[in-house]
């Protein structure tokens, strides 16, 4: 026979089982996903930037010949 288990969601941070109105079990990972978050926001805006001096590099080198 199965096991019915009751409404739940996993922890974003560490996938811990938690009630379903619940995001993080506890305050530490729920700050720890934000910095994981905000890291990687900020890598790939980086990206962004980067690839954007990129192009504007061969756009130029293009039209310079």
């Amino acid at each position: 026979m199965v096991e019915r288990l009751a409404q739940h969601r996993h922890c974003r941070s560490c996938d811990k089982a938690v009630p379903y109105k619940d995001e993080f079990c506890d305050e530490k990972c729920e700050i720890e996903w934000k910095t994981k978050m905000k890291k990687k926001k900020n890598q790939l805006t980086y990206f962004y930037v980067i690839m954007v001096v990129i192009m504007i590099l061969a756009i130029a080198m293009t039209m310079m010949g």
